[in-house]
């Protein structure tokens, strides 16, 4: 039979199931055929996309794929397609380059070098494994990265800033790619890396999320114009680490386009670490910044630059300031025109410029002229100055260092005469103190005859006034420092002045045996002056005189008037000194030479102070000597009434002289002090005055003596431990009973702001200790009159 064909051509019913399930089955293959070659297409245009250059090598070595960017280093044609690489040729200085390949096919590594490929031309290679998509190694990876920017950047920063040697460390690459929203959905291991995360934690991650918030609008319209304009860009910007650190990051982004069929675009970017150049960048524009600031506002330094041979080629406008000369004056001429004559002939221009090379700056403290010719004294330094081919001249930076100069050259001054003035004044204390230790040894003995305890006793006071003199000269030197020596003027018979001044240098001329002649005026003359503090000029003057003259000399004391001054001489026939010596006898501290006359002594300060004090009455003071061995003289000159519009008040009332008690119970004295070998003799020698005295040793026992029995005065230790002298004057200022009660302050401190803190603490007078008998019975007499 024939088979009969159907209408239209059909094939026979019994066979159509079969053609449709194959035809079904070739439309199926045909696109997981399509959607693989899709695939490969995107990945092969990935890498066509970037400017690395790759090329895939078999496992024989020979050239599989390369992408367009490795042309150039391989000089690839079609034809080379399974050609082993070692047979082409190549401008890259890779030498070892299959050695490698063979050792990452063997080890299955990645190895990573810098290879150059021509003059300025640089490449970071990677060669690793190449493994298919059943994890099979298929052969080998290489990779070839353009660093030659950032090999130029780390020069240019060598050169820029060769004196800190600092060498920009070649930076990370890394790649990634993202979709048209910005989403990330693949990274490569470098990016990562860069970033501090696994490959995997940024898959999926907005893009921008990664930028620095500052960087992120600039990041966001660059790529909108490549996703409009198609047109590839570079950008440098900031990139946020993992642990929120901040990366510098070169980014070249290009946009990689999808098949004709889905017409799906990524963004692919490629980025280099370029946080190292950037930090040297700022580095480098921050040292610029500086330099040029410091050279435009250093106005109190010179700064100026010399070729090699020292002449001058650079001049700042401190240069102009310190050493007066204007830039185009001195540009082109030696530097050595800023030495001193001496220094020139000495070679001292020449031998720094050798110091300078030798090690590295040679340091120039050393007197330097300007150019009216002035010299100043200069600190300085010289050095080498090298730019990018090596030395190129020097830099010298001189700053005027003549007033530190004369402060320090003071300064040094001070300190010896402070180690000498107390090494004098331990020599000055142990002398008195030996006295009174050995006549109060002498007085100890029960069997001293009268006499001798007389002259024990006598000792000792003797050598306190010493002390106490010596401690007040100390006072008055501070004083005089702090500029709180004030003067109470009042008008004074000139005799009254002299005969102050030789009671208290009578024991000193008569134990020298000193013969003594005193001029004063025919008339009464009176002057206006401060008399304890002109008693104590003329008392320093006699004094000195009888200490630098031997045994048995001669002392004269002339006083004049001559027009409107008082002019008082004091002469002697002693060692006097060199003429060149007499006015440096008025400095703090100084002192005649004490071997010329054994025994002189003193703390070298009396002439400052009569000095001092005679400029304080608008005076002046002089001495002169004609030689060593033939006396000397000074002169003191003050106003008689006073410097001209000077207020002259009225004088205060003098304590009474004397003590008389009459008609009443002697007064009642309270001694308070905390040490006892002090207060015992004052309330037994009160005693002796009329005066009924007690004492106490402590703040609590004076309150509670105080308390039970008011007395008239109570003369306070201000300095005594808890509660010290404020606090107990307070406590009895608060006593209903004790109103009457006068307070007397006694302290070692004497200055102004002392006495002005004791009266407004309602003390009624405040003495220094040691304390003078006399003065203090007078201010009893005087707080607490008899009547």
């Amino acid at each position: 039979m024939q088979a009969h064909e159907r209408p239209g051509g059909d094939p026979p019913d019994d066979t159509a199931p079969d053609a449709d399930a194959l035809a079904a089955r070739v439309r199926e293959l045909e696109r997981e055929l399509e959607a693989l070659a899709q695939g490969n297409g995107h990945l092969l245009n990935l890498l066509d996309a970037t400017a690395i250059a790759t090329v895939f090598l078999d496992r024989e070595l020979r050239v599989v794929r390369y992408t367009p960017a490795a042309c150039a280093l391989f000089r690839f044609i079609p034809g080379d397609l399974g050609r082993p690489l070692s047979d082409l040729a190549t401008p890259l200085r890779y030498p070892g380059l299959m050695d490698d390949a063979r050792r990452v096919l063997k080890q299955l590594g990645v190895v990573e070098r810098e290879v150059e490929a021509g003059a300025g031309l640089w490449y970071l290679a990677r060669v690793l494994p190449h493994r298919t998509g059943e994890g099979q190694v298929a052969g080998v990876v290489l990779t070839f990265v353009d660093v030659s920017e950032l090999r130029l950047a780390q020069r240019a920063l060598r050169d820029s800033e060769a004196r800190f040697g600092a060498i920009v460390n070649q930076a990370a690459v890394g790649v990634l790619q993202a979709d048209e929203q910005g989403r990330i959905f693949f990274v490569n291991r470098h990016y990562a890396r860069l970033l501090g995360y696994d490959e995997g934690e940024l898959v999926g991650r907005p893009l921008l999320e990664l930028v620095h918030p500052e960087d992120r609008h600039a990041s966001a319209e660059r790529i909108q114009q490549l996703m409009r304009d198609r047109h590839p860009f570079q950008l440098e910007k900031r990139c946020l680490r993992k642990d929120g650190t901040v990366l510098w990051m070169h980014n070249s982004a290009g946009l990689l386009e999808g098949g004709d069929d889905d017409g799906v675009r990524s963004l692919v970017v490629v980025s280099t670490d370029i946080s190292e150049r950037r930090r040297a960048e700022d580095a480098l524009r921050g040292s610029e910044e500086r330099l040029r600031m410091i050279l435009e506002n250093a106005v109190e330094y010179a700064i100026f630059s010399t070729d090699l041979q020292g002449r001058i080629t650079g001049w700042n406008t401190g240069a102009q300031r310190v050493l007066g000369y204007d830039e185009p004056e001195v540009v082109g001429r030696f530097a050595d025109l800023l030495f001193t004559d001496e220094d020139r002939a000495a070679g001292a221009p020449r031998l720094e410029l050798q110091a300078a090379l030798r090690e590295g700056h040679a340091i120039d403290d050393r007197w330097h002229v300007r150019k009216d010719g002035s010299r100043f004294w200069a600190s300085g330094v010289l050095m080498p100055m090298r730019g990018p081919e090596g030395l190129v001249g020097f830099v010298k930076i001189l700053r005027d260092q003549s007033q530190q100069r004369a402060a320090q050259q003071a300064l040094e001054a001070a300190n010896r005469s402070k180690d000498r003035f107390l090494a004098v004044l331990s020599h000055e204390l142990r002398n008195p103190l030996a006295a009174i230790h050995a006549a109060g040894m002498t007085l100890a003995e029960p069997e001293l005859p009268p006499h001798e305890r007389s002259r024990a006793a006598d000792i000792v006071r003797r050598q306190a006034q010493t002390m106490k003199l010596l401690l007040d000269d100390l006072l008055d030197v501070s004083s005089l420092r702090l500029g709180r020596m004030n003067l109470r003027k009042r008008w004074v018979p000139l005799r009254l002045l002299v005969d102050a001044a030789l009671e208290t240098v009578r024991h000193a001329l008569e134990g020298a045996a000193h013969a003594l002649e005193v001029g004063l005026p025919g008339s009464d003359v009176q002057v206006f002056v401060d008399p304890v503090r002109m008693s104590q000029v003329l008392s320093n003057l006699l004094t000195n005189a009888a200490k630098y003259t031997p045994d048995g000399g001669r002392i004269g004391l002339d006083v004049r008037v001559e027009g409107g001054d008082v002019v008082f001489a004091v002469r002697d026939n002693g060692i006097g000194m060199e003429a060149g010596l007499v006015e440096s006898m008025f400095e703090m501290f100084a002192q005649r030479p004490s071997e010329q006359r054994p025994g002189a002594g003193g703390l070298g300060i009396g002439l400052a102070l009569v000095r001092s004090i005679v400029e304080l009455h608008g005076g002046r003071v002089s001495g002169n000597s004609a030689g060593p061995g033939q006396g000397s003289c000074f002169t003191v000159t003050v106003p008689i009434g006073g410097l001209p519009g000077e207020p002259r008040p009225d004088p205060e009332p003098e304590p009474p002289a004397d003590g008389g008690s009459t008609g009443r119970a002697r007064p009642r004295v309270l001694l308070v002090d905390d040490n006892a070998d002090a207060v015992w003799p004052i309330a037994r020698l009160l005693g002796l005055r009329g005066f009924d005295a007690q004492v106490a040793l402590t703040g609590r026992e004076a309150l509670a003596m105080v308390v039970h029995a008011p007395p008239d005065a109570l003369v306070l230790d201000i300095g005594m431990p808890s509660p010290d002298g404020y606090e107990v004057a307070r406590a009895v200022r608060a006593m209903p009973d004790a109103q009457h009660t006068k307070l007397i302050a006694a302290t070692g401190w004497g200055q102004p702001d002392d006495v002005e803190r004791t009266r407004r603490a309602g003390f009624d007078a405040h003495l220094v200790k040691p304390l003078d008998l006399d003065d203090l019975v007078g201010w009893l007499q005087r707080l607490c009159p008899t009547p």
